[in-house]
């Protein structure tokens, strides 16, 4: 007989999921970089990055409860 899952432990293993996730968007972001640096002229290396830092802001505007303006301004401030 199958036990049920409790929210708790849903939630734990989708915590771990998107902790394991961010590790793969690290490894993905410097074979990225080493393909960019291999085509220092072709924009789409940095529009790549645009679709997914657009992403990653809506997604942390998401989790709290903010707007992703607030984000671009402390993205602007920390330049």
């Amino acid at each position: 007989m199958a036990t049920k899952q409790t929210a708790s432990e849903l939630y734990d293993e989708r915590r771990d999921d998107i902790a394991r996730v961010t590790d793969w968007i690290e490894l993905e972001l410097d074979k990225h970089k080493f393909a960019a640096k291999a085509n220092p002229k072709d924009w789409g290396y940095p529009g790549d990055l645009g679709h997914v830092r657009e992403m990653l802001i809506e997604t942390l505007a998401f989790l709290s409860n903010g707007e992703t303006q607030e984000i671009e301004d402390l993205l602007s401030e920390c330049r």
